[in-house]
């Protein structure tokens, strides 16, 4: 196995024939730098340091292919409290199922989709796996919405030491 490519706009496509080729594929990518600029436009973050994946395909079935992988990443994003940079560091096990659909038994777009149990179960391809797109998918959702540095605290001072205002004292004097 080579030691890693790279990925160049959150796309690497594996094809079925490149998968029916060999026993088991290998792979281990990293984003582009060019790529890591582009996560503070994409995500809630101030900076990418390193972004990849890293695992396996293989075929179960003639048309169940499993993938077995690890996504890391290393992000720099504002706290949510105090807006001061903070490191997160995600790294998530996926076990996913793609399952091989042919061009023919593909339904035609329609206005209403169908939600089983089965629909969360695997992903449905015709004739290519884009690894890119698990990559952002599962950074985007392992990343925080709302980081907070640890000890972190709001701390809010009242303005005046006097007693606050009370909205309906106005009204009182309506009432004289």
């Amino acid at each position: 196995m080579k030691k890693y490519q790279e990925i160049h706009n959150f796309s690497y496509i594996i094809s079925l024939e490149q998968l029916k080729r060999e026993i088991e594929y290998e792979f281990n990518l990293v984003c582009s730098k060019g790529d890591l600029k582009q996560f503070p436009s994409k995500l809630n973050v101030l900076v990418a340091k390193k972004a990849g994946i890293k695992g396996t395909l293989k075929f179960q079935t003639a048309n169940q292919i499993f993938m077995t992988c690890n996504v890391t990443a290393k992000l720099i994003q504002p706290c949510s409290l105090t807006l001061e940079p903070l490191v997160t560091n995600i790294s998530k096990q996926i076990l996913r199922t793609f399952t091989i659909e042919s061009k023919k038994n593909m339904p035609t777009a329609k206005n209403t989709v169908e939600l089983t149990e089965k629909s969360f179960d695997d992903d449905i391809i015709v004739d290519e796996i884009n690894l890119g797109e698990v990559l952002m998918e599962t950074i985007s959702l392992e990343t925080p919405d709302y980081p907070k540095r640890s000890g972190a605290s709001l701390r809010l001072t009242p303005t005046s030491s006097t007693s606050p205002v009370n909205p309906f004292s106005i009204l009182r004097k309506l009432k004289k």
